[in-house]
């Protein structure tokens, strides 16, 4: 609960309209989270409770004069999960070294009724990252390291791709490595399996192939930041979470905060995590005991503590925190919005500071407006509070009077003729594997041959029913504006790509063995359709519209996402590889006997 307050208080991302042509559902963020407690030596326990560091004491939540109503409006967003009956959030808001705020609301625990509070605390998913790309500088600044170096210098078990995988691409998202919750999953873990460090560190050791070539673009990938802490470990020569509670959360009087790299291990205070049900809300299951890419688990009051540190550092150095912070660019000179465990962006003019965290029964948003030493973290129970959007809202409470009006975007038609619009025209591919068809239709372009496209410049459109503009920058490529990033198709040949039948479907039928994956995926034929079964399950393989195909190309609706089968020398069927957008082209070789009992 906030000061004022004696009672309780509380890579699937779609636009409205469907683009991709496959449904590749990539966009959770599940990079699932935990180190764990350390195992408590009870003499120096006893030892540092007598000496008084055991807690650091609660921050007291002052409100200054200008935003005396904020508190009471902070509650009102929360209103809806400020119930004895629900899981909910807790919030915390610091001005330069000052606590302004403090807020807990719902329950931590639904059966206990046991309410959430300032000092509960929580699971950050990939808030997390932050904390590892603030090791991997204090290392450096240590003389232990350079993000410059090689991976390779520290985990030499990673295979060799031919080329160097700095550092600095692991912190950037430019290392072209795949995704390792893709990879677990298309493996047959599931989402609330029991995971450990061991687990994901063999997935990604296990890559032999990379999405992109290192370097070449930006593409969030969990499986940077598990390495990182991996070379935390080996640099130091400590555990990561020992590491990180000796350089970072003691110093910081952040006694709340630990790695979860054992999630068996218990602690008092602890939310729970909650997802919706048709009855309300039912318990999720998060028993992962890895870390790096997630795993921080710790309270508002700490991440109060942790603010103000970047702000003003005590552990650490302003030059330290200014590098962290840099964006740098791909090798076309494109900027990439990723600094080191931070994203970089703008609302309302002013520069933010943010990483948002997702995994199962719990959300969470960390967000700084470094202009204005303003800083916000919200952490949550429940899958149903969107951490960003209620981030921003509470910085409209402390920094609406300076902060620059919202833009309205508004976008004028135009006409343009038929000749100009046929240009346009065309069949667009991006990687991997996503096609889009502009085609004209009674003087108009349509995008799939069914979402209008209206002019409001001379290669500039929008939709009606979605946030999605595109542009035509030259006659061979579109640009698609999603709110938050741009995708690039180039142009196609498309020849005619005829129905699959059933002797087409009998040509693709048979066992594909992955060697990163070690597993086995089979497509069969039932009922008249194309079927893929494998680790994560059995899905319907569907072809595309007539507009759209490629020979050899079909997608899922499923996390295996868009399917390519290659062919030999003799134009038989020898390899299928699966893409999501977290998994580029992973391939998969045609075993040349089908294997007994799979083919059904």
């Amino acid at each position: 609960m906030h000061e004022a307050q004696a009672s309780r208080s509380s890579p699937t991302r779609r636009a409205q309209i469907e683009l991709r042509t496959h449904c590749s559902r990539t966009h959770f963020d599940y990079s699932c989270s935990q180190s764990g407690c350390e195992r408590i030596d009870m003499k120096r326990f006893l030892l540092a409770f007598a000496l008084g560091i055991v807690a650091a004491p609660p921050l007291q939540a002052r409100a200054s004069p200008p935003h005396q109503t904020a508190p009471a409006a902070i509650d009102a967003l929360f209103a809806r999960w400020n119930q004895p009956d629900s899981p909910g959030c807790a919030v915390s808001v610091t001005q330069r070294q000052e606590l302004v705020f403090k807020g807990a609301y719902g329950s931590a625990i639904l059966e206990s009724r046991t309410p959430n509070t300032p000092v509960t605390t929580f699971h950050i998913a990939s808030v997390s990252k932050q904390f590892a790309a603030f090791a991997i500088y204090l290392l450096q600044s240590d003389g232990k390291l350079s993000i410059g170096d090689d991976v390779r210098k520290y985990v030499p078990e990673l295979h060799d791709f031919g080329h160097p995988i700095r550092l600095a691409d692991l912190l950037h998202h430019t290392s072209g490595l795949r995704d390792q919750w893709s990879l677990l999953a298309l493996g047959g873990r599931r989402l609330e399996d029991t995971i450990t460090q061991d687990d994901v560190v063999q997935a990604i050791l296990a890559q032999r192939e990379l999405n992109f070539p290192t370097g070449s673009r930006f593409a969030y990938s969990n499986s940077n930041y598990t390495l990182l802490a991996l070379v935390v470990e080996r640099a130091s020569g400590q555990s990561f979470g020992q590491f990180m509670a000796k350089r970072v959360f003691e110093p910081l009087g952040m006694a709340n905060t630990w790695i979860q790299d054992d999630f068996r291990l218990v602690r008092a205070g602890h939310a729970q995590p909650y997802g919706p049900s048709a009855n309300g809300f039912q318990r999720r299951s998060l028993p992962y005991s890895s870390y790096g890419a997630t795993g921080v688990q710790t309270n508002v009051e700490d991440m109060a503590r942790w603010a103000m540190n970047l702000d003003q550092p005590r552990i650490g150095t302003p030059a330290m925190i200014d590098a962290m912070l840099a964006i740098t660019r791909d090798e076309t000179g494109k900027a990439i919005p990723y600094a080191s465990g931070f994203e970089i962006g703008r609302y309302r003019g002013a520069v933010t500071v943010e990483h948002s965290g997702t995994d199962p029964g719990y959300v969470a948003d960390f967000l700084m407006l470094p202009e204005h030493h303003l800083a916000i973290s919200l952490l949550c129970n429940a899958e149903g509070p969107n951490p960003v959007e209620l981030a921003r809202r509470i910085a409209d409470l402390y920094l609406g009077d300076v902060l620059a009006a919202e833009a309205k975007v508004e976008r004028r038609p135009i006409v343009l003729d038929a000749q100009r619009l046929a240009g346009f025209v065309g069949t667009y591919k991006e990687e991997p594997g996503v096609l889009f068809a502009v085609s004209l239709r009674g003087g108009k372009l349509f995008m799939q041959g069914r979402d209008e496209m209206t002019a409001f410049g001379q290669g500039d459109f929008f939709l009606a029913n979605a946030p999605v503009t595109f542009s035509f920058p030259d006659e061979s490529t579109l640009v698609i504006h999603e709110p938050d990033h741009d995708r690039i198709a180039r142009r196609i040949a498309l020849g005619a790509v005829p129905d699959l039948t059933p002797a087409r479907m009998a040509e693709y039928v048979g066992d594909y063995y992955s060697p990163e994956l070690k597993a086995i995926y089979t497509v069969s034929v039932r009922a008249g359709r194309m079927r893929l079964r494998g680790p994560m399950g059995q899905t319907i393989i569907h072809q595309q519209p007539a507009a759209l195909r490629e020979p050899d190309a079909f997608y899922t609706e499923s996390l295996a996402g868009a399917l390519q089968f290659r062919r030999d020398r003799r134009r038989k069927v020898s390899e299928l590889t699966l893409s999501n957008g977290r998994v580029i082209n992973l391939r998969m070789v045609r075993l040349r006997n089908q294997l007994p009992g799979l083919g059904s």
